[in-house]
């Protein structure tokens, strides 16, 4: 396919955004209600195959099941004059995860908390619905730059889900061949390495530890010469804690994903309590307001975050807060004047001279011949 070329009658290509073994993503335009999308489209032998096909399918109904501004949107589906089928997404703007690690090695832990949050909101969203991604991991993760400027981390690519249909029966909508394991190793949680099949959100939890490892740090918890040593040492071996890589990171945000990278399933948080301590962690990272009042005019809020301190109560203090509260005037602080004080001082001194005289005279007039 080239630019220019019209799909279905109304997509135009416009340009090739990236390609692989399986097929291609393009810039596109749909001509008929003038909007930008984003097209993938898969090669006409790869449809063939049923696994591929099942996938590329499987991702469609996944993305179009759960509804998310951290998940790309999919608008459409179809299938080309020359037979391959394509599914249509929103046009993203920005970078990979992956990239964005690239270039900046380490990421800001504030920024990627908050990204981030929405990320296991839409996780949350996709579990309850019995859809497990199975393969989180920074190339499936995009940074988009909406119309506003707002930065959006959506979830890209669920063609390798698993889906629960139903509330007792586990089915595999996306189909695997005998032996093979699902997922991208690095990211792989113990259980996958396993080959279990019983694989469910949690699975997902680990890969998101493993993301933020990686992004805040720079390394991945678990490296090997090769891909079955790295198997078992994912299955047989705990992670270092991310404040060994990074000192400098938040306790309760290395905590959180400590708890992400737990062997044993069972110990690691849900999506639910898994959004609910980023969102406390991010709150702690928010830098203090302080207003400094001089005069009537505060002073802007300063940007260097100041700790809250509390302390013990102290009734002398609380004594001179009542004081000082009798001249808080429009909000600015009254000072008394100094002067006013010794004036005070001064009349009550001349008026004690001129009652002494007055006693001396009176006295001098019977003491005196």
């Amino acid at each position: 396919m080239n630019p220019g070329d019209l799909l279905q009658s109304r997509y135009r290509l416009v340009r090739l955004l990236g390609s692989g073994a399986s097929g291609t993503v393009w810039a596109a335009k749909n001509e008929l209600i003038d909007r930008e999308v984003a097209l993938k489209i898969l090669h006409p032998d790869v449809a063939t195959d049923s696994v591929q096909l099942q996938r590329f399918f499987n991702e469609a109904k996944a993305s179009g099941r759960v509804r998310s501004p951290s998940i790309a949107e999919i608008l459409d589906l179809g299938q080309a004059e020359d037979g391959s089928p394509f599914l249509v997404f929103e046009l993203l703007h920005g970078e990979g995860l992956d990239q964005w690690i690239t270039r900046e090695r380490t990421l800001d832990p504030r920024t990627l908390t908050e990204l981030f949050i929405g990320v296991v909101h839409a996780l949350e969203l996709a579990h309850a619905q019995g859809i497990i991604h199975r393969d989180l991991k920074p190339a499936n993760l995009y940074a988009h730059r909406g119309s506003t400027g707002q930065l959006v981390l959506k979830i890209l690519d669920f063609g390798i889900s698993k889906m629960v249909e139903g509330n007792n029966t586990a089915e595999h909508l996306t189909l695997t061949r005998t032996g093979t394991v699902v997922g991208s190793p690095a990211y792989m949680s113990p259980e996958q390495a396993a080959g279990r099949e019983d694989i469910d959100g949690r699975a997902d939890v680990w890969s998101l530890g493993v993301v933020l490892f990686e992004a805040l740090t720079g390394t991945l918890p678990h490296e090997a010469p090769n891909y079955n040593a790295l198997m078992v040492r994912i299955m047989t071996r705990d992670a270092d804690p991310v404040l060994s890589r990074r000192p400098d990171l938040p306790p309760s945000l290395a905590t959180l994903i400590d708890d992400c990278l737990r062997r044993e399933r069972e110990r690691r948080p849900t999506t639910t309590t898994l959004a609910a301590r980023l969102e406390a962690a991010l709150l702690e990272m928010q830098p203090v307001r302080q207003v400094i009042p001089t005069g009537n005019h505060p002073i802007a809020p300063t940007s260097v975050p100041m700790p809250v301190v509390q302390r013990a109560a102290n009734p002398a203090t609380h004594a001179r807060t009542a004081t000082s509260q009798r001249y808080q005037l429009n909000g600015a602080l009254a000072v008394p004047d100094p002067w006013q004080g010794k004036f005070v001082l001064v009349i009550a001194a001349a008026v004690g001279v001129a009652f002494g005289m007055v006693a001396l005279l009176v006295l001098s007039k019977f003491l005196l011949p």
